[in-house]
């Protein structure tokens, strides 16, 4: 943008803090009175806004005694700040006027913008470092031992106070209440070994499905646990094996879930090794706890670590030739190590 047209637009903002054709002449003294209310008592004070139209200016326009006097009020209302600047001549008539606002907060924008706006009405030329024609010529002869002081930038009011960049839509917040309530399936196979469910250390496998939303997950999962002896004093031993089905509902995170566990399906028990063995199907229920550790491997496959401990709710018994070699206890334990993987 040329001089002429910063000067242009310079004087339109002028007319527009004049009500009518009058406004301060350039380089005439002037009484600056500023005041603030409680509610804007943070907002810079009088010497900060005269500093601030003298810079721009190149000089000081203020006196104590002047005919003409400028009248700044900052007041708070309705969650903003609003100036009220007023031109008085030397009868103390109003001869200009005009109201700034800036959201609450924002003292220092809303008083740049008054220092530009009064630099403007007091001397517009100065105000966008075009110096009066009589000042040049006061001025033309320079000593050559004098450096001519730099040229003021050319700022125009866009410049000096650009829009506010309207901050982009932060999507993470939304995005991530998306996935929380979206519903999410997932897999998962796992191994597993058991204390206290056969007379033996047995081991097993099991596979899963899960349906988890808002931090909740509902699990199916089957599993079959297999045979696992011991022996006995009197030779032979006692195997037992199970095959069952658990459904567990959870609570649950991104890598920690705790959930409930209600086990059912059948313990198969059978001697060997002696004479006249006899196999047994035997309904088995049982009710529990599980501990989940899930760390992330890559992209949507978790690792998986459980920790069960479960109380049959239905006592198996083994005997052989009617003397008890093994019974269900009170707790049985379990240990698993698998992977998860989740759907999109």
């Amino acid at each position: 943008m040329t001089r002429r047209a910063l000067l242009a637009a310079a004087l339109l903002v002028a007319c527009a803090f004049s009500s009518g054709s009058l406004y301060a002449a350039p380089g005439d003294a002037t009484r600056l009175e500023y005041a603030r209310s409680s509610g804007a008592a943070a907002c810079p004070d009088r010497s900060a806004l005269s500093a601030a139209v003298s810079k721009r200016l190149g000089y000081d326009p203020f006196f104590p005694a002047a005919r003409q006097t400028i009248i700044v009020e900052i007041i708070d209302r309705e969650g903003e700040l609003r100036a009220q600047m007023r031109l008085l001549d030397e009868h103390g008539m109003i001869v200009g006027s005009r109201e700034l606002r800036e959201k609450a907060g924002q003292c220092d924008e809303l008083v740049a913008s008054l220092a530009l706006a009064i630099s403007i009405a007091l001397d517009p030329s100065a105000a966008l470092g075009e110096a009066p024609a009589s000042a040049a010529k006061e001025h033309s002869v320079t000593p050559a031992s004098a450096e001519p002081p730099p040229e003021p930038e050319l700022e125009s009011v866009a410049q000096e106070h650009p829009p506010k960049p309207q901050r982009p839509r932060d999507g993470r917040a939304s995005a991530s209440q998306e996935n929380r309530d979206r519903l999410r399936l997932s897999a998962r196979s796992s191994l597993f070994a058991d204390l206290g469910t056969a007379p033996a250390l047995a081991f097993g496998w099991r596979l899963g499905v899960d349906l988890g939303q808002n931090g909740y997950r509902f699990g199916v999962e089957f599993s079959q646990q297999l045979p696992a002896s011991k022996e006995l004093p009197e030779g032979g031993s006692a195997r037992a094996s199970l095959l069952a089905g658990t459904l567990s509902p959870c609570l649950a995170s991104a890598t920690l879930a705790g959930c409930g566990l209600l086990s059912f399906g059948a313990l198969q028990a059978r001697g060997e090794g002696i004479e006249n063995p006899v196999s047994n199907s035997t309904f088995y229920a049982a009710l529990g706890a599980r501990l989940e550790y899930s760390p992330k491997l890559t992209g949507q496959l978790r690792l998986l670590t459980q920790l069960d401990a479960l109380k049959p709710l239905t006592p198996v018994s083994m005997q052989v030739v009617g003397e008890e070699v093994w019974h269900t206890p009170v707790f049985t334990f379990a240990a698993g190590v698998g992977l998860r993987l989740h759907f999109r």
